[in-house]
């Protein structure tokens, strides 16, 4: 019994006029509000503690040159290669190059014979011949009409036997000419020349040899002092690749530092691969010191031409579950809340140079002043506005997260 008026009494004690916690709450100093919600609409007072941490920026446009890699490969140019092939089946007697030679345009590669060279070259001899007799022919037949002795009939035929033999001698010429000989060179070994300046990069023909695949190449001649550097492009980053844009690429091969090779896109291609979804992009470079060759892997950065966006310091986006909002000023310290649809985050890198698009109001009395593009000077990351967002607008850009 005694025990159980003793709890009581100090129950009693502990909750009459003289208890801690009353007297106590008489002494603390009252906590003032840091903001004031109305709705959306948020009022920071001016003995919040919040007007020293917010820092308030103008959304506004910035020059943005993206970027966008791809695998590649290093291809030959096609109009700086070329696959020698045998004008004729026939027998090599002599070759004149070697593998790795450089080699000039019209410079002699090997020699073949052939019989369908004896038949092109005594085709020609014959049609000669035949001329030569047509015109001896109608001669004959205009002396004799002249003489009152020949018909007239008769030197007509004479002079159609004679167009007929120029004509078979004209296509007898014309086809030693395509084989790449001269007529004065009757009785030698077809001579086959190099059509285009270059080196060897291929070597599948030995003396001696008969070839009758007329596909086959004994010889692949390239000019490697320009190469061409072939990406393959995701469907969906097409529409961020044109022509005349810039390039540069990395290769496997040369892994270190510094080690990039820049050039411009060439063309994109028309047609997409319908197994990996992907289009071709070309670039050329240049290879004097021929260290790129054809069949290198690497990967190739492509810079798109500067244009502006509408950016803001990614700080200033606020997530709430899957929504992105930002406060924006509609007075001095007021803010309201408002979605917005983010689109890629920019690096500081991107920017070329600030291009305003419109009139930003000018900073309210004992605001902070300052624009995204201060914000990239510091080497903060910006983000695009798709929607939600207009220059010149302000808003929070620094712990906007407490405006929640």
């Amino acid at each position: 019994m005694l025990l159980v008026a003793a709890g009581l009494l100090a129950a009693c004690s502990g909750a009459g006029p003289g208890a801690h916690g009353e007297g106590a709450g008489e002494h603390e100093p009252a906590s003032p509000e840091t903001a004031v919600r109305h709705g959306d609409r948020i009022e920071v007072p001016h003995s919040s503690s919040l007007r020293g941490r917010l820092v308030v920026a103008t959304a506004e446009y910035r020059n943005v040159r993206r970027s966008l890699e791809a695998p590649a490969e290093v291809e030959a140019d096609p109009a700086r290669r070329a696959r020698i092939t045998p004008p004729l089946p026939g027998r090599i007697v002599e070759l004149f190059v070697r593998f790795g030679d450089r080699v000039t345009a019209g410079q002699p590669l090997y020699a073949l014979d052939s019989p369908d060279l004896v038949a092109a070259q005594t085709d020609y001899m014959r049609a000669r011949s035949a001329v030569a007799q047509a015109e001896r022919t109608l001669a004959r037949q205009q002396d004799l009409r002249q003489g009152g002795i020949g018909a007239a009939r008769e030197v007509e035929q004479a002079q159609t036997d004679r167009d007929l033999a120029r004509s078979e001698l004209e296509r007898a010429t014309l086809r030693l000419k395509l084989l790449g000989i001269d007529a004065g060179a009757l009785g030698r070994p077809l001579t086959v020349r190099s059509p285009i300046t270059g080196r060897i990069v291929e070597y599948k023909v030995a003396p001696g040899e008969f070839r009758n695949d007329l596909s086959e190449p004994l010889m692949t001649i390239a000019d490697l002092s320009t190469v061409w550097v072939t990406a393959n492009v995701q469907e969906k980053d097409i529409r961020r690749v044109q022509a005349g844009e810039d390039a540069s690429a990395t290769f496997a091969a040369y892994p270190g530092p510094g080690e990039t090779w820049v050039g411009k896109v060439l063309f994109v291609g028309d047609l997409l691969k319908p197994e990996t979804r992907t289009i071709q992009v070309r670039i050329a470079f240049d290879n004097q010191d021929r260290r790129l060759r054809p069949g290198m892997f690497g990967s190739v950065r492509f810079t798109e031409n500067a244009a502006p966006e509408l950016v803001i310091p990614t700080t200033a986006i606020v997530l709430l579950g899957d929504a992105s909002f930002v406060f924006v000023e509609t007075a001095p310290w007021s803010f309201q809340r408002r979605r917005i649809t983010p689109g890629a985050q920019i690096e500081p890198t991107a920017l070329v140079a600030a291009k305003d698009k419109g009139k930003p109001e000018a900073p309210a009395a004992g605001d902070v002043g300052g624009s995204a593009g201060e914000s990239a000077a510091r080497g903060e990351k910006l983000t695009a506005i798709a929607d939600g967002l207009k220059v010149g607008e302000r808003l929070v850009v620094e712990n906007a997260v407490l405006l929640q």
